[in-house]
């Protein structure tokens, strides 16, 4: 059985940003179950620095995706295709955030199925969270406020 959180082509595609030099950040819950929390998400939310960079299109494809970059500002970009599927959701917004290159400068990274993805602290993604005020996410608050007082108390413990 396999046990990994990515398929073979999210993999691919996380490999093809990072070799582009392409900046974005994992964002909301499934940053924050990658980074303890306990809950359960299907997507994988993806903030770029910037949705009009050519390069995030070329590095869909070189993954065997589709591009699909929106239009005018009324629907938000699309990744999809047959070989990545319809996991990954582009944010354009994050309720609470500070501009892409404030948040950015606090990102944390964390190797998963053998790839570096650069995710959103789970402080702002709480914060974030409460700010979005939806029933779904202020639930999603809570199992990350959870995470949270299992780290630090994990953190400050006494060596044995």
């Amino acid at each position: 059985m396999d046990d990994s959180i990515l398929s073979t082509a999210e993999r691919c595609l996380i490999r093809e940003l990072e070799a582009r030099g392409i900046r974005y950040l994992v964002v909301g819950m499934s940053a924050a179950l990658m980074q303890g929390a306990r809950g359960a998400t299907e997507d994988i939310d993806l903030w770029f620095e910037s949705l009009s960079d050519p390069r995030v299109g070329e590095a869909v494809r070189a993954a065997g995706g589709i591009w699909v970059p929106g239009s005018f500002g009324a629907t938000a970009p699309r990744i999809g295709g047959d070989e990545l599927g319809d996991r990954f959701d582009v944010v354009t917004h994050m309720d609470g955030m500070e501009s892409f290159a404030e948040e950015y400068a606090g990102v944390r990274f964390e190797v998963v199925d053998d790839v570096r993805l650069p995710l959103l602290p789970l402080r702002r993604i709480l914060h974030s969270k409460k700010v979005a005020g939806r029933p779904k996410d202020l639930l999603a608050a809570h199992a990350i406020e959870d995470a949270l007082i299992v780290i630090e108390a994990e953190t400050t413990q006494e060596p044995v």
